[in-house]
Formats: structure tokens, sequence, C-alpha cells
């Protein structure tokens, strides 16, 4: 019997306030099962029934269901939060630093004055005009370059909005616009780089890709945007790609560089062990680049044969020193970026 039957019911009225559970789901972020679930094991929500006994989650509830997903985003377990109070969970979300509210960006914090700098963008976000946002990408994309944008708009802003919604400042949805916006302006750009190089598809040839677990892949395209820069041939795999089929790719691709990206969200042990079974089995000559603010890249605990990429323009630097350790590869001809 499930242990919510004894929840308060609201037979008599005919307006009862509440979120219906699939509300809940879409706003936070957890799913229905984990809501039932912690029901009964937290007892945390405690939904109220209508007429029909179905769940009302109260809007106090849902708030704190909000702060609850963002701490597990960050790496909590619900086991040791979900007992806590609104109040607390908002001072341990308070306490959470700049680098660790990104989602999956360089891992740098950018410095105060980017910050500043960045504030309309932030308000242009809470008020959901994406339509300003692609708009001032776009621009700065073409007074500044595509590099430039990413190492000095795009990697700040990361940061900056990582930590907006942290603090309770911006909604799932917003976040989730937020990190769209990005990739189809990131993408146009890319887009804009191949029609004018009057090379392509040259070495390295470098498979992207995420882990098992890894949802999170904006990193990884803003490698991507100094990659096509270097006219390298570059194969997506997407986001939380099984390691097998990611050395199969590997195999049957003729791969030079396996590109990683790995977000500050990241379990220290699954990035620890996705790169150890990937090193033990990529063919030899195959090199692998890891990137992102995952904590388990700043250690010495990295299996030997990674190389950690700190910052996304550091791909740039990578690619040319491995031309120049294979010099009998294919090289682009020199070109500016436009």
């Amino acid at each position: 019997m499930d242990a919510s039957s004894n929840a308060p019911h609201l037979e008599k009225n005919p307006f009862p306030t509440g979120w219906a559970i699939a509300e809940v789901e879409r706003d936070t972020g957890i799913g229905k099962d984990t809501l039932r679930v912690w029901e009964r094991r937290y007892g945390f929500p405690q939904p109220l029934r209508d007429s029909l006994g179905e769940r009302l989650y109260p809007l106090d509830q849902v708030h704190k269901l909000r702060l609850i997903k963002r701490l597990m985003d960050t790496g909590h377990r619900p086991g040791k939060i979900v007992a806590q109070s609104a109040e607390q969970l908002q001072e341990l979300l308070n306490g959470m630093s700049l680098v660790k509210g990104s989602e999956d960006c360089s891992g740098t914090a950018p410095e105060p004055s980017a910050l500043n700098a960045n504030a309309p963008w932030l308000r242009w976000l809470a008020e959901d005009r994406s339509d300003l946002i692609k708009q001032a990408l776009r621009q700065h994309i073409i007074k500044q370059g595509l590099g430039s944008t990413v190492e000095e708009l795009v990697a700040p802003l990361c940061v900056y909005v990582g930590e907006a919604w942290l603090r309770g400042e911006l909604s799932i949805y917003q976040e989730h616009l937020f990190s769209a916006t990005l990739q189809q302006v990131l993408r146009e750009a890319i887009a804009s780089v191949e029609a004018s190089s009057p090379t392509l598809g040259q070495h390295p040839r470098v498979l992207l890709a995420t882990t098992p677990g890894e949802f999170h892949s904006l990193g990884l395209l803003m490698a991507e945007c100094y990659l096509a820069l270097e006219s390298c041939a570059r194969f997506e795999l997407g986001s939380s790609t099984p390691v097998a089929e990611i050395l199969q790719a590997i195999e049957h691709m003729n791969i030079d560089v396996l590109a990683l990206s790995f977000s500050a969200y990241a379990s220290r042990n699954d990035v620890i062990s996705s790169l150890q079974q990937l090193i033990d089995g990529v063919p030899a000559g195959v090199e692998i680049w890891a990137g992102g603010s995952a904590s388990a890249l700043q250690g010495r605990t990295v299996p030997e044969g990674i190389t950690v990429i700190t910052r996304a323009r550091d791909v740039a630097d990578h690619v040319n020193d491995w031309r120049t350790r294979h010099p009998t590869s294919p090289r682009p001809a020199s070109r500016q970026e436009p």
C-alpha cells in the first residue's frame, strides 16, 4: 500500500491548490518515480490529494524540491539533503563556488570585471529574451571572431549563468534555454568557418563524446569551435555514450584523437573509471584529450596517457603540437580566423 495514502484529501474543494506530479517533474527535473520513492523513504515531499486521489504538491514543497535538485546536480546525495529545511538547503547553495556553479565550461572562474560586463546577458535571460542573446552573440562573433568569443564571452557566461541558477535567480527552463541558445549560435559559427575554409577534414581526426552519465556537452562544443578553426576533421557521438561504443567508433573511423568533456558535477570515481577503460582499450597511437571543470581532472589520479586540457582555447595549441609530432599527416594551409 502506498504510504502516502494517509495524505490529507481536498474532496470538498473544487479548486484545490497545488502542482500535479507531472508539473513538478517538468519544473524540477525530478522524475515521478523518484518523487514517490522519496515519499516512502524520507517522508518528503508530502503532497495533498485532490478529489480523485491524485497528488497535489504545495508551492513551498515545489520550491524545496528545486533546491534539492540544484544540490543534487552539484554532487549532493538525496539521502543527505532531503530532510534539511529549505533555509538550510539555500545556505548550502549560497556556499557553492563559482566554478562548481558552472555547467561544463573551462573550469576557470572569470575575472570579476568579466562578470560585471555580462550583467545585461543575465537580465535578458531572466526576461526570456533569447532573441537579444542570439543577436548579441552573433555580433560579438562578427566583430571579435569565434575563438575570442568563446574565450572572452561564452566561458564567463557559462559560469555566471550557472551561479545565478544555483542561487535560484533562474529557473530550470531558463538555464536550458541559455544552453540551447549558445549551441545554436556556436554551431552556426562553426558552419560559417567551414564555409570559408580553404581546407576541410584535416588531421588530426577528432572524435568528440562524453562518457556514460555525463549529459553536459557545452564544454565539448566550445572545444569543437577551436577544432573547426584549425580545420580538423570532427566526428560527434554526443553525450553519455557507452565506452564500448566509443572504442568501436575509434577503431572503425581511423580516429587520431578522442576529445572528452567532464562537467563539475561528474563523479570522481566515474571519471577515473571511464578514462582508465578508454586508455586500456584505445588502439596504439590514439590520444585522449580530456577537459572540463570536473575536480577529478585537477588531481594526480588522472590515468597516465590522458592529456588534460585546462581551457578550451588550449585546443589549438594541442592540435599544432600533434601536427608537429606527426609531420607526415596531411597539413592544412595557413589561414586566419574570419
